[in-house]
């Protein structure tokens, strides 16, 4: 990985950004998992900004406030050209497009046609899994490797593990999928809060420092929101106690990220290049599934086949297509000249048949653990095709850490994402949350609710 490392940071597009360029994160010390405590996210400024203010911009208006007063110093002629200097000064500051300034609005603009021309270097073949393939088109640079680990088998045995791990040479993260402990019933989600302590102790492992650890969440709504109320599945669902909320399927997985950059002594302890940061990472992510197992949850740290198999679910792809595609019809038109399956509008990202919108949690209530797994509930609970929730923690400094959070929701057709978007944005008030939908940002939005480890 280091050998790509440089190369590919240079190289890093804003699609890698956290999106929005106004956006900022948000920051809070998680209870631990034992402690009821309340977390109430407060907003931090990032880099560049005073306060609500961009310093590009108070440089701006210095700038207007020095031509007006030379102009009043040196006659009207010279204060008429320096009051249309300010004029020109002022409309890329003042003029909002779609919440953004002009000038980010032209960079947002810019990263999109970017984001277009870089989705025609997607590998194709029949060696692309068709699951990963929408995937790739949004960042062709993503790979999924497997890293063997020799293990004590007990009896004197050593026994060999596999741990997947993905990346596209900026950064290597591995998953663990975290479930609730088997019962007679499916459980309550609140029964077993998410423990957003534990993840943020994760950050740490020994002398690895991880660049981020993500919790995502994927759900499909029960029963499937085609059918008509009077089916015998929709009745039965209305009759459960949580029938509204009860979803078909949720899976939640945790990301854990290592950016090789940001963590250069513990990768050269464990014999320094690409060797050196799998063996990094695998130290983090083996501890957090310990200490997610030590805190009664069942943590299973993926292989490369599941990791794929786990990004292209919460991709949310037509079935159908991967079907196809497996089965090598869709790879008949010759590898290199295969269509592409997907598609990013200003408002939507469009993969096979199906309409994805992705969100950006501006607003935060305040958290717990418990409140945080009815707050997931919550968010992936409309009667969307899927539902997608992601919250990244991220080192802050003086034992802070930053949020960051993104929804996305997937629909069958483009009149659906209006409503659907709209059932969310009410849901979301309703808890506290303000949501800010990514416009010209879309293919970001889709990275960052995939279990990546996050996006920067």
């Amino acid at each position: 990985m280091p050998s790509q490392t440089a190369s590919r940071r240079a190289q890093r597009k804003p699609a890698a950004t956290q999106p929005g360029p106004a956006r900022g994160t948000r920051d809070a010390r998680p209870a631990t998992a034992n402690a009821p405590s309340t977390a109430t996210p407060r907003v931090r400024p990032r880099p560049g900004r005073l306060g609500p203010v961009r310093l590009s911009h108070v440089i701006v208006i210095e700038a207007i406030a020095a031509a007006l007063l030379l102009g009043w110093a040196h006659g009207r002629m010279t204060l008429i050209v320096g009051g249309a200097v300010a004029v020109l000064l002022l409309v890329p500051v003042l003029l909002r497009f779609g919440g953004l300034s002009l000038v980010d609005a032209m960079g947002a603009r810019s990263a999109f046609r970017r984001r277009a021309r870089r989705a025609a270097l997607a590998p194709q073949g029949q060696d692309v899994d068709p699951a990963l393939a929408p995937v790739l088109e949004c960042e062709p640079a993503l790979r999924v490797v497997a890293h063997s680990v020799e293990a004590d088998g007990g009896a004197g045995r050593r026994e060999r593990r596999e741990i997947g791990m993905v990346g596209d040479g900026t950064f290597l993260s591995a998953l663990i999928q975290v479930e609730a402990p088997d019962k007679p019933l499916r459980p309550d989600s609140a029964a077993f809060p998410l423990p957003l302590g534990l993840l943020a102790e994760g950050l740490e492992a020994d002398d690895v420092k991880l660049d981020s650890v993500q919790l995502l969440t994927y759900a499909q709504p029960a029963p499937a929101p085609h059918l008509p109320e009077t089916a015998l599945a929709a009745r039965a669902y209305r009759e459960l106690p949580a029938g509204s909320t009860t979803p078909g399927l949720r899976l939640t997985w945790v990301a854990v990220r290592l950016d090789p950059e940001l963590c250069r002594t513990a990768v050269a302890a464990r014999g320094g290049g690409e060797t050196g940061v799998r063996k990094a990472l695998q130290r983090g992510v083996d501890q957090l599934a310990s200490r997610l197992t030590a805190a009664g949850l069942r943590a299973t740290v993926l292989d490369a086949g599941q990791v794929t198999s786990a990004i292209g679910t919460a991709t949310c792809p037509n079935p159908v297509a991967v079907t196809h595609g497996r089965g090598g019809a869709g790879n008949q038109t010759g590898g290199q000249g295969a269509p592409r399956r997907s598609a990013e509008t200003a408002k939507a990202w469009k993969c096979d048949d199906r309409w994805h919108r992705s969100y950006w949690i501006g607003r935060w209530p305040s958290l717990d653990t418990r409140s945080t797994a009815q707050l997931v509930d919550l968010l992936t609970g409309t009667p969307a095709l899927g539902s997608s929730f992601s919250l990244t923690l991220r080192p802050a400094g003086a034992g802070a850490v930053a949020l960051q959070g993104h929804v996305r929701v997937t629909v069958r057709g483009e009149s659906e994402l209006a409503t659907t978007g709209r059932q969310l944005e009410t849901r979301a008030r309703s808890a506290g949350i303000s949501l800010v939908g990514l416009d010209m940002e879309q293919v970001p939005g889709v990275l960052a609710t995939l279990p990546l480890g996050g996006t920067r």
